[in-house]
Parts: C-alpha cells; sequence; structure tokens
C-alpha cells in the first residue's frame, strides 16, 4: 500500500507540473489556487503552501521551497515530539544554593498541601 504522504507529494508534484505547462514563472498564490481547485489535494498540503514565502518562482524554485516547507514541518514535529528532559533534584540550581546555604535537600521538595491560597473555596451544595 503506497504511503499517503508520498502519494499527496506526488499529486503535489503534478499539480505543479500542470500550473509550469505553459509559463515560466508562476507566484505561489497561482500554486495555491491551482492545488486548491484539485479535489485529490488534502487540506494540510494546502497549509503547508502558506508556509512558502509569497513571490515568482520558476519550477526548480517553486519545488525547492515545497520542499523546504516539508523538511521545516518535519522538523518542527520531530521537535514537539521529543520528550522533556528531566533534571535530578540533586543537579538543579537550586541544589546548588542549598549546598551553599547548609539547607538540606528534603526543605527543596515542595509536596502539595492542598489547592493554592488565592484558589476560590469550594462550597457543597446547599450552603
Amino acid at each position: 500500500m503506497p504511503d499517503p504522504a508520498e502519494t499527496e507529494t506526488e499529486r503535489l508534484r503534478q499539480v505543479v507540473d500542470e500550473l509550469f505547462h505553459d509559463r515560466l514563472r508562476v507566484t505561489r498564490r497561482d500554486l495555491y489556487s491551482a492545488a486548491a481547485a484539485d479535489i485529490h489535494v488534502q487540506a494540510e498540503t494546502l497549509a503547508l503552501l502558506n508556509e512558502i514565502a509569497e513571490g515568482s518562482y520558476s519550477r526548480q524554485e517553486m519545488l525547492e521551497a515545497i520542499e523546504g516547507a516539508v523538511r521545516d514541518r518535519e522538523e518542527a514535529e520531530r521537535e514537539a515530539r521529543r520528550p522533556e528532559r528531566i533534571v535530578a533534584l540533586e543537579d538543579t540550581a537550586e541544589a546548588e544554593h542549598a549546598i551553599a546555604d547548609d539547607t538540606t535537600l528534603n526543605a527543596l521538595i515542595q509536596e502539595s498541601s492542598g489547592p493554592p491560597p488565592d484558589a476560590p473555596r469550594f462550597r457543597e451544595p446547599g450552603e
């Protein structure tokens, strides 16, 4: 079964080829209009085209701009999936200050003892 991303990329390449059939240069707006008119181009791909800078492009420049937008999006998705780095309490700046001030690390551990003082008071029905 073909990869949906590859199929979508191939369809967009066909739209670019059709658009440049009788032109040397087109704008991003021209490409967006042609892609929006094609029922096989998904909304996600149209959103990707918005990430391309305004201007006039040759066929090769347009393909490079599309590839750059795809790379940027993939990098952003990889970055979003990257887990947050967990730092041990002993390795924090607060721990360094505690050592300098001769404070125990247990004093740095904040345990939740209820809602914050500025939280609204919960009332039972009928109160």
